[in-house]
């Protein structure tokens, strides 16, 4: 009994702190401070599980009561046997009631194997190719996610195909190359229409790749995009956007965006908070109820301002999918208020469809469990 508290503990202690990750790093609070503020959550993590055991394992008669004889120390293990078992059972409720909402008329998954296909290196510099060299890291498996989901929209819009992209993260330890090839795979997929949700360009050394990458992609109703947190550690924003607008997108955010399929109309407009405030100074949304309302946003943390403005279609990235998620265990950090509750996958709320991608790169180049996703979604119509 001892160890089950025990077990429960620590998953307690290490939950809360996972808790305290996740809504730091959904902040725009300055880059140092979150940087520091994941060693000092490191050290808060694993400082007293070594501890604890050295006390048990390597000290002769030392019990367990010992070690949290302390009162503070006591209140706050058995706090933390408490969250334990909260955490439990959450995780139990998803695992046994999570699924794919029903107007996700079918999902279909295929893989590249894009460091094998590419054959030459395509990660550079010394920690990244230490990474790749991990068993079973997936940071070059490229998912092709296609997706069919019902929406409530006119019937003329039956039919409309959108591509997601998005943290692409242009660090240059990923060759660019690997990024052709996804821009490949986005055009052979036909799309209407092509969605970038944020984290494009980490090194401003980078920004020479827009044209051959991002330029390239093809969609008769544009290529719309808005910015996200990394996209911030380029120094000059402006100089950023006007090479993006050069290349053939459209910033999404800070106005609405009206395009028409076979005659019926489509809003788009972008949110890129809180990192961007352009979303605070968006006009009202224009009456459209005869047609279809889409919003990217770079965090799922925005679905609540989508759902007051009557969003029937979100798209949203920022998780990277947990980066890592374990074996039975799913990912446990995300960069979200909500946890890893929206990390990944496709989630309904009323007429509003939100989809969260796992992006397509990273800064640290390695993903298990989670592999990167380019996705394809083909929209019905429920008027029919």
């Amino acid at each position: 009994m001892e160890w089950i508290i025990l077990i429960m503990g620590t998953i307690g202690h290490v939950g809360l702190w996972c808790v305290v990750f996740n809504r730091v790093h959904a902040t725009a609070f300055p880059r140092k401070l979150r940087k520091f503020s994941e060693k000092a959550i490191l050290v808060i993590v694993f400082a007293p599980l070594f501890w604890t055991f050295y006390l048990i394992i390597r000290i002769p008669g030392n019990s367990f009561a010992d070690v949290i004889s302390l009162p503070l120390i006591k209140y706050y293990f058995y706090g933390s046997v408490g969250l334990g078992f909260l955490f439990v059972v959450r995780w139990i409720y998803r695992k046994v009631f999570f699924k794919l909402p029903s107007n996700v008329l079918s999902s279909k998954t295929e893989r590249l194997n894009l460091k094998k296909e590419l054959a030459s290196p395509l990660l550079h510099g010394r920690i990244p190719k230490l990474l790749g060299l991990f068993p079973f890291n997936e940071a070059l498996l490229l998912t092709r996610q296609r997706m069919t989901i019902e929406v409530d929209m006119p019937p003329a819009l039956d039919g409309l195909k959108i591509c997601q992209l998005s943290d692409l993260h242009f660090t240059g330890e990923v060759d660019i190359r690997y990024f052709q090839r996804v821009v490949e795979e986005a055009n052979q997929f036909q799309p209407d229409l092509v969605v970038v949700t944020g984290d494009l360009v980490d090194n401003a050394k980078c920004i020479e790749w827009i044209p051959e990458t991002f330029g390239k992609l093809i969609a008769p109703l544009g290529v719309f995009y808005v910015l996200g947190n990394h996209d911030r550690r380029i120094t000059s924003e402006t100089f950023l956007r006007n090479s993006i607008h050069d290349a053939g997108l459209i910033q999404a955010s800070s106005k609405w965006h009206q395009v028409k399929f076979n005659g019926a109309n489509i809003q788009i407009t972008g949110n890129a908070l809180p990192w961007y405030r352009d979303a605070e100074q968006l006009s009202d949304q224009p009456d459209n109820q005869s047609g279809l309302s889409i919003l990217l946003s770079h965090s799922p943390d925005q679905i609540d301002w989508a759902r007051r403005r009557n969003f029937q279609l979100m798209f949203a990235g920022h998780t990277h999918g947990g980066q890592i998620a374990f074996p039975i265990i799913g990912p446990v950090v995300a960069p979200s208020k909500y946890g890893v509750g929206y990390s990944s996958g496709t989630f309904k709320f009323g007429n509003l469809i939100m989809h969260v991608s796992r992006g397509l790169s990273g800064d640290e180049t390695i993903r298990w469990g989670s592999p990167p996703e380019l996705g394809l979604f083909t929209l019905r119509s429920n008027q029919q």
